[in-house]
This record gives C-alpha cells, sequence and structure tokens, in this order.
C-alpha cells in the first residue's frame, strides 16, 4: 500500500514538473529489477534530452570540482555494482545518445565462484544477475566510459579494521587497475547514506581516489562541505519518467 502511495503521489507531482538547472549526477544499478528491454531505458533516455543535455561523467565532475556556475540543465551517468547487462544493454543505449557513465565495480563480484555469486545477489544485492567479465569492463574502458571503485565485496564502511578497508578499498582499487590498465580515481560507497560510511572510510577512500560519489543530499553537489565528495540521485532504467523529473526538479547547489 505504501509502494502504491508513493507511486502514484510521484506521478502525480511530477506531471507538472521540468527538470532544474544543474548538472544531475543518476545512478542506478540495472534498467530493472527483471530482465527488461533495452528499448524501455531508451525511451527513459529519450524522454530526458527532451528536458535536458546530457554531459559525459568525467565533464560533470570537473565542473562540479570547479564550482561553476551551471545554468543549464545538464544530466550524467553512473551505475553500481558492474551487472552484466550494464555491458550488454546499458552501454548500447548511451551510446546511441553520445553520452557516458562511470561503472563502479566490486571486483570480489567479477571473481567469484558460483557459491560467491549466489551470496552476493540474495544477501547482498537482492537481485538475480550476472557480473560483468573483465574482458567487459575493459572493453567498457576502451570506448570511453569510466570505471570506478565500488569496494571489493560491496562491503558496508563502517567500523572495519586497517586491514579490512585496506582489503576493500586499496586491494579492490589496485585489482581494478591491473584489469583496465589506467588509474581508478573514482570511488563510490555502498548503500550511499552518510550512515553507510565513517570517517576512517572516508580518509582511506581519499588517499587512493580523486573523487567520492554517494546518494546523500542529492539537491547539493557534495556532502560534508567537502568538495571531493559528490552526491547523486538514485533511479533505475525503468522509472517512469513523472518520478525522474520530480526529484531532478531542484537547481542544483553548492
Amino acid at each position: 500500500m505504501r509502494a502504491l502511495l508513493r507511486k502514484t503521489v510521484l506521478s502525480t507531482l511530477g506531471a507538472t514538473k521540468t527538470i532544474g538547472n544543474g548538472i544531475h549526477i543518476l545512478n542506478s544499478h540495472y534498467i530493472g529489477r527483471e530482465d527488461i528491454s533495452t528499448t524501455v531505458f531508451e525511451g527513459l533516455l529519450n524522454k530526458i534530452k527532451n528536458q535536458a543535455d546530457f554531459i559525459n561523467i568525467e565533464d560533470a565532475v570537473e565542473l562540479i570540482a570547479k564550482k561553476e556556475n551551471i545554468n543549464q540543465k545538464l544530466v550524467a551517468f553512473t551505475f553500481d555494482d558492474g551487472f552484466e547487462e550494464c555491458y550488454i544493454k546499458i552501454a548500447p543505449a548511451l551510446n546511441k545518445f553520445n553520452t557516458n557513465a562511470a561503472f563502479f565495480i566490486n571486483p570480489g563480484f567479477i571473481d567469484g565462484d558460483e557459491k560467491y555469486i549466489e551470496n552476493f545477489n540474495k544477501n547482498v544485492v537482492h537481485v538475480n544477475k550476472k557480473p560483468m567479465s573483465w574482458d567487459m569492463v575493459k572493453e567498457l574502458k576502451n570506448n570511453g566510459f569510466i570505471i570506478g571503485n565500488h569496494s571489493m565485496d560491496h562491503a558496508r564502511l563502517v567500523g572495519l579494521t586497517e586491514e579490512e578497508l585496506i582489503h576493500q578499498v586499496k586491494n579492490s582499487k589496485n585489482i581494478i587497475e591491473k584489469h583496465i590498465n589506467t588509474q581508478c580515481d573514482y570511488f563510490a560507497w555502498t548503500y550511499g547514506k552518510l550512515s553507510d560510511i565513517d570517517s576512517n572510510a572516508i580518509k582511506a577512500v581519499l588517499e587512493d581516489h580523486k573523487f567520492i560519489f554517494s546518494g546523500d543530499n542529492y539537491t547539493k553537489y557534495h556532502s560534508l562541505n567537502n568538495s571531493r565528495i559528490i552526491n547523486r540521485r538514485h533511479i533505475e532504467g525503468d522509472w517512469p519518467f513523472s518520478h525522474v523529473k520530480y526529484f531532478l526538479s531542484h537547481n542544483m547547489k553548492y
């Protein structure tokens, strides 16, 4: 009942909204929880494109880092967890609109055996999806997409020991860089809220990455008054456009 009420409210309110000024970084995981056609995502992209321009994620980050005053409606994309459909469906759809995305991946998921992947799907991300392979990741990187670090095992970065932080942050980054043969400068912490990461983890991440991506206050560019922590707004590729418009109707602020 609550979910139905929420959908009804968002559909009603969002119907009259338009996308606000600024750079809106959208974060998703997949097109939908089930196996959904790419055309659904392409339809959403087309509707967003009618109200805003797309911007490559690295260009968006550079403008935000410089605290540029953006009087345009710009949208950039990121995707967490590294599911196979990022390569098969999402990247080809973005290519049609001449834009890219940052894909934040978990090396443990990619390298995991059948038991690991089953547990990751059932108990961590709560879907049933395959991971990308390293060959897919490398091809995305070679085709202009950004590969980011999402921790080794999709860990919640609260209360971890120094050794655990090294494994989840530094070792994960090293593995990614070995496979893509370039720097991995972006990190997105799992679950996204400020309550899902502590100060020790933030410090550890910033030592090895230029920028951290959160899912905290999506109406502002930064969290914790730190210009290296960039906020994103969560959506999924099968959301109604009215819902997306509702969340993107604010003007972004520093």
